[in-house]
């Protein structure tokens, strides 16, 4: 299964992977082999089903940036609204990491077999893995044919870790697209942010997450479009999004602010993007961002597409007061739950 992105997503966090099997000592050796997930590993199939039923339960995220508001009578008579400026928020939110995206089983189990548990998984945005021996592979293809499952594994794979990292990651992605709904496809269909669908953009952005080991992100409106990104201790940065048309207009502005002749041409050059936005302060050439602008203006990176953008990294210490706030990072999830460990039966 190939990780590629068509359409980036507005945020991103960590999903836990629930995985059974009748087998403890095979059930613990394949939780090892995950990258980075988290996990709750089931022996007993009953259990993992009614947990896995219950699993989804993240809906602050949805209650706290969706609004709907009735204008008429009809029921089309309706606007929606997506508050992007709330999105990180999910930041202080402990619980973000049990969130339950895919479910690993084996096929051959004595409770009730992988197929027969998959059947009756009653939540809709799991993704369904079915582990298998050579025995079992024709009734999973027949199984997956009829879309009864998202994928099937050969659990003696030589390549078991590479593949079932590849699928968890792949369908991680994919959970956040189908459960959020109702906020992810309003901002993906804004022409406003159009990174979100271009290729270019997210080709740089996936690369960056990597090289900054980017474990969370959330889109954000404030000081500019971009990105808060979080690392696996809790450490932020900001990625801030210039598209070239906002530029210009800067340009014309800090002629209008009669801003230095050096600033105006390093931002002329794109050498320079603002971190602040000037649309949202009253600017003039005594302003502390004109003045002292040396604080306020980052080396910018370009994003050569079909429409360019200059984005520049905000470290922690650079970002705006409200992104302050102290994180639940991933490594504490990580330690607090030790029961992840733990293999119920």
């Amino acid at each position: 299964m190939e990780n590629t992105i068509d359409v980036g997503h507005p945020f991103f966090f960590l999903t836990q992977v629930i995985m059974v099997d009748d087998d403890p000592y095979f059930l613990d050796g394949i939780s090892l082999m995950l990258d980075k997930n988290s996990y709750k590993l089931f022996q007993s199939a009953s259990e993992a089903l009614d947990y896995a039923n219950q699993s989804h339960k993240q809906v602050s995220l949805q209650e706290r940036c969706y609004s709907n508001y009735k204008t008429g009578p009809q029921d089309s008579d309706s606007l929606s609204h997506v508050d992007i400026g709330r999105l990180y928020e999910e930041i202080y939110n402990g619980d973000r990491f049990q969130t339950s995206s895919t479910v690993v089983v084996d096929y051959s189990m004595p409770e009730m077999n992988g197929l027969e548990f998959l059947m009756e998984l009653k939540n809709p945005f799991i993704k369904k893995v079915l582990l298998t021996g050579q025995a079992d592979t024709e009734l999973a293809i027949k199984a997956f044919n009829k879309q009864l499952i998202d994928q099937y594994i050969d659990k003696h794979d030589p390549r078991l870790k590479q593949v079932l990292n590849s699928t968890i990651s792949v369908f991680s992605e994919q959970y956040f697209r189908s459960s959020y709904k109702l906020i992810t496809d309003p901002i993906i269909a804004s022409h406003h942010d159009t990174f979100l669908t271009d290729a270019k953009f997210q080709e740089y952005f996936y690369d960056l997450r990597l090289k900054t080991q980017c474990m969370e992100y959330y889109m954000i409106d404030h000081p500019h479009t971009g990105y808060l990104m979080v690392d696996r201790k809790g450490r932020k940065r900001g990625l801030i999004v210039n598209r070239e048309e906002a530029l210009s207009e800067h340009i014309a502005d800090l002629k209008q602010w009669r801003a230095p002749a050096k600033l105006t041409n390093e931002v002329i050059q794109k050498n320079l993007i603002p971190t602040f936005n000037g649309s949202e302060e009253d600017l003039n050439a005594e302003h502390t961002f004109i003045k002292q602008w040396e604080r306020y203006y980052h080396p910018a990176i370009k994003i050569k597409s079909t429409k360019n953008y200059f984005v520049a990294m905000l470290t922690e210490e650079d970002l705006p007061q409200c992104y302050q706030g102290q994180v639940i990072p991933y490594a504490d999830f990580i330690e607090n739950n030790s029961l992840n460990r733990e293999i119920l039966h």
